[in-house]
């Protein structure tokens, strides 16, 4: 079924501020979109097994030429976006602690989702990034590890590795006005 059906779309409350409900509707998207690609990018070898919940599709070897480095700089991008982006948020004073706490545990799980090659600097950056900043499940009150020094220490290098391989990492900024 299609999350974004359209008895299924996120319905605006009385009670929620406006400016969050449509950062919560296009995030959505991202990574609905994200999820998607990542499914078509990723798709395992015969005789591989398919990843298991909870478990990183880089963990996961794909057939031969399936994710290339330009794949995985784009899908840290999009994972760089959503922090980029409550960052800014909660800097305006749009956006309190807690739900930039949300953005983040959101940004850990897709983070884990992100494909590699599972071969050569691009991939080896995002593992040890992927490694430095587990995923924790959005309904969990835990705290990430983005904004840590181990997580600046590791994007650096991810950012390194994909401009070596000609794939810079895009943010996104679409928060704000």
């Amino acid at each position: 079924m299609n999350s974004l059906a359209p008895g299924n779309r996120p319905r605006k409350t009385e009670d929620a501020a406006p400016h969050s409900t449509g950062l919560r509707t296009l995030l959505g998207a991202v990574v609905l979109t994200s999820t998607l690609a990542v499914a078509g990018c990723a798709t395992p070898a015969t005789g591989s097994q398919a990843p298991t919940p909870g478990q990183s599709s880089a963990a996961v070897p794909a057939s031969a030429g399936a994710v290339t480095d330009a794949d995985t700089c784009l899908a840290i991008g999009e994972v760089v976006s959503v922090t980029f982006n409550a960052d800014a948020a909660v800097g305006e004073g749009r956006m309190g602690a807690q739900e930039q706490g949300g953005w983040y545990r959101l940004a850990t799980t897709v983070l884990a989702s992100v494909p590699t090659r599972t071969e050569g600097p691009v991939s080896e950056a995002v593992t040890a990034l992927q490694a430095a900043v587990p995923p924790v499940p959005l309904a969990a009150a835990g705290r990430t590890e983005i904004g840590s020094d181990a997580w600046h220490e590791q994007l650096a290098a991810v950012f390194n590795a994909c401009e070596e391989a000609g794939s810079e990492v895009a943010t996104v900024a679409f928060t704000g006005g």
